[in-house]
């Protein structure tokens, strides 16, 4: 059995851990788009699309690029089993210029592919609402918790974490990590910690800023004046709002050891890696209830918010900060340890793919 990931490298870690896991699960992959456009390379028993854009090297297609796009994947079909990991609904990237055209590309995977993987229930009770979807093979496998991934930051403890990177000790720290894509994600969180109107507790968002929108630049005095107000207006609100462009991996477990919780600004998104982030670090995670984000959160006691209720974050987020007090956060981790490991998650993926293949 040869299966093809049809992807190439990508700062998000998930592609490599679920590989990872699956080549300790005896089922070693290869990857690339090469081998998925060119024929003569093609010699695949399974292909596994994630972000269908990743097809096209993130890049939003032509039409012409998505009339071969299809044929490509009826060509396959006829010769291998097509699987798609549904991470969205919608492409991140879309916009009023591209929208109708990204929507066509996820479309196209979804109608074309044998068997779709989801990464929580609410994403595959909802396909099976769909008329064009409902007749795939509908698989749920969960995000890995990236267990191997930080296995070397295991020992970082919380103090340690902030002293390192220069926040108060004696704070409550709440993470707000990853990019910020919209205002509204701004607006949501700055909110939320507002409402705490608590002294003592301070916000940690590496990547609120864009960073092309933030630097102390003297060459660039207009830019270097919104940079300082921007700046100034965050410190004076106890917020350590930055605008870093990318975070090794070391930082990443600095971060997420440092918090006492992790609160998910993705009020449109249908999944987040942050839950499982905040799970292996043993946080508390709060986010909005929708999606696979909000039946993950439910389902292990962490709380929720209705984002289209304003108050409801920040009671969310208090009950976050009181849940921290206690043993939530080691509930979380047990959780994940037992549901969630990366060879867990390996071995889900090796096993569809050898169901797939015997039925071929």
């Amino acid at each position: 059995m040869k299966v093809l990931f049809a992807f190439n490298q990508d700062l998000n870690p998930y592609v490599n851990v679920v590989m990872n896991g699956l080549a300790q699960a005896g089922c070693p992959v290869e990857s690339g788009t090469d081998k998925f456009w060119n024929a003569a390379l093609f010699d695949h028993d399974i292909v596994h699309i994630q972000w269908p854009e990743t097809l096209f090297d993130w890049r939003v297609p032509t039409p012409i690029e998505l009339l071969f796009l299809g044929q490509r994947l009826k060509d396959i079909k006829r010769r291998a089993k097509l699987v798609y990991t549904r991470h969205n609904e919608v492409s991140h990237h879309a916009n009023a210029a591209n929208a109708a055209v990204l929507g066509e590309l996820y479309g196209l995977v979804e109608s074309e592919c044998d068997v779709m993987i989801h990464l929580a229930e609410a994403s595959r009770s909802a396909c099976l609402q769909k008329p064009g979807l409902r007749d795939k093979v509908h698989v749920v496998i969960p995000i890995p918790a990236y267990d191997e991934l930080y296995a070397p930051y295991a020992g970082l403890d919380q103090a340690q974490a902030r002293h390192r990177l220069g926040i108060p000790l004696n704070r409550k720290i709440i993470l707000a990590f990853g990019n910020f894509r919209h205002d509204r994600e701004q607006t949501l969180v700055a909110n939320a910690f507002l409402a705490l109107n608590n002294r003592r507790v301070h916000l940690l968002a590496p990547k609120w800023h864009k960073s092309r929108d933030y630097a102390f630049d003297p060459r660039h005095p207009m830019l270097f004046l919104r940079s300082l107000r921007k700046a100034a207006w965050g410190w004076s609100h106890r917020m350590d709002l930055g605008a870093k462009k990318s975070v090794s991996d070391e930082e990443v477990a600095l971060y997420f050891a440092a918090a006492d919780v992790v609160f998910i600004q993705r009020v449109d998104d249908l999944n987040s890696g942050n839950i499982p982030m905040a799970f292996l670090f043993k946080k508390v995670a709060v986010g909005p209830d929708s999606g696979n984000i909000g039946e993950l959160l439910v389902s292990t006691g962490n709380p929720v918010f209705k984002s289209q209720d304003p108050a409801a974050p920040g009671r969310a987020l208090k009950q976050a900060l009181e849940l921290s007090n206690g043993d939530q956060g080691v509930k979380n981790y047990n959780f994940a340890m037992e549901h969630w490991t990366s060879r867990q998650i390996g071995a889900a993926h090796a096993a569809l793919y050898q169901t797939l293949a015997r039925s071929a």
